[in-house]
């Protein structure tokens, strides 16, 4: 002590410095009074010198909390982050984050419990908007200690669109978290990202569809499908049509139902029929689906809101193409039937519809015709061809059918 006041009552710094770092190389607890004097004294007056030697990582037993201060004083702000442990003098500090390297911050943050982690991050977007960068970076390698959906908190507090959407962009591939999922997708189309909020919508298997599903509709986007993924892919079809509709995205229905999922068309056709769509684009949407639209559920769809007749063209294309199905000529022949157009000769004539179903349904429109339908089964309808001519006094048809049959 002695020998270093006489040096330093002769400003002799350097020599000072010189004569410590060789007495004080053990590291030795007793020393502690002179490591602190020489850190103090270079970074009081020669902080590079002192930026050196902390460098070096020579000392442990200096007052920590005294030079810690005085680093701040001298501009050396890591420094003076690897010396604090009180959260005010690191939120302090925090402010001149910009002057540390981004290693630096990210590293330092493995030290600090997750609730000031959460807090420092906190100050670093509060004070400088261009430290989002190294925020994003904090929370990517540290969301499992602070908690995603906090650090979610924390960017959307700030308005941080860009930080929520890079920032689970990262993670969310290991995420199966509804929410994260769900906010990455707000993000993304708050950001403008819509090839991200459409992969999302199509391809996680995480988020609640409900949930994406009414944002997405409040949001309205102007490409509606994310929302056309996620209704498809969790059978809200009727509500999708009822939207694009309202919305006057009618291009978008044609794409649903053409290029995303035909086999959905019978469900769209019957809600656009509830929702009184004309029937010229009702008729050019069958066209355009063509027979990868499923019959027998278009059928029953349009059958049981009693419009069948709207889909004569596109069954017409159905038969010329040499379909068989007999739903489809089940369907051709209920129209000839409502429009009288010489149902007698489909009847008799057709081979590829169902006699029970269409008798049926000829019952109590036309009996004769039911009796047509029921005969050309020619055995499996006779309980219903005998029940019909019974109640509807055909009994010359019915004898003439017996004497045949036998």
């Amino acid at each position: 002590n002695a020998v270093v006041k006489i040096f330093m009552d002769q400003n002799k710094l350097q020599e000072t410095t010189s004569i410590l770092l060789d007495a004080l190389k053990a590291n030795r607890p007793d020393q502690a009074a002179l490591q602190t004097q020489l850190l103090a004294m270079n970074l009081q007056q020669a902080p590079k010198v002192a930026e050196a030697i902390l460098q070096m990582n020579l000392f442990t037993h200096y007052d920590r909390s005294y030079i810690g201060q005085l680093c701040e004083k001298a501009g050396l702000m890591q420094y003076a982050m690897e010396h604090y442990t009180d959260a005010a003098s690191l939120k302090r500090v925090m402010l001149h984050a910009h002057t540390m390297t981004p290693e630096f911050l990210i590293n330092y943050f493995s030290k600090l419990a997750p609730e000031t982690a959460l807090e420092c991050l906190q100050d670093l977007m509060r004070h400088n908007r261009q430290n989002l960068n190294v925020a994003v970076q904090i929370a990517i390698k540290y969301h499992g200690a602070i908690g995603a959906m906090k650090i979610v908190e924390m960017f959307e507090s700030f308005g941080s669109n860009e930080g929520v959407f890079y920032f689970l962009g990262a993670i969310l591939s290991s995420s199966t978290d509804p929410d994260v999922h769900f906010s990455y997708i707000k993000a993304a189309s708050r950001c403008g990202n819509m090839q991200e909020v459409e992969r999302v919508c199509r391809e996680s298997s995480c988020y609640n569809p409900v949930v994406v599903k009414d944002f997405l509709k409040g949001a309205k986007l102007p490409d509606p499908r994310p929302l056309i993924y996620v209704c498809d892919l969790h059978d809200h079809v009727n509500e999708l049509t009822e939207y694009l509709y309202k919305n006057s995205l009618m291009k978008y229905i044609e794409v649903y139902v053409v290029k995303v999922n035909p086999v959905k068309c019978p469900q769209v056709i019957g809600t656009l029929i509830d929702l009184d769509c004309s029937e010229d684009f009702i008729k050019n949407l069958l066209q355009n689906v063509r027979a990868a639209c499923p019959i027998e559920p278009l059928v029953a769809e349009v059958e049981k809101r009693n419009r069948l007749r709207v889909l004569l063209p596109w069954l017409e294309a159905r038969v010329a193409e040499g379909n068989q199905d007999p739903h489809l000529h089940n369907a051709m022949a209920m129209i000839l039937i409502d429009t009288n157009r010489d149902p007698e000769t489909f009847l008799k004539n057709n081979a590829f519809y169902d006699s029970a179903t269409v008798g049926k349904y000829c019952e109590d429109r036309d009996p004769h015709l039911a009796y047509t339908a029921y005969k050309r089964a020619w055995g499996s309808c006779d309980a219903a061809l005998v029940d019909v001519t019974n109640r509807n006094g055909l009994f010359r048809l019915q004898a003439r059918y017996l004497v045949e049959r036998q």
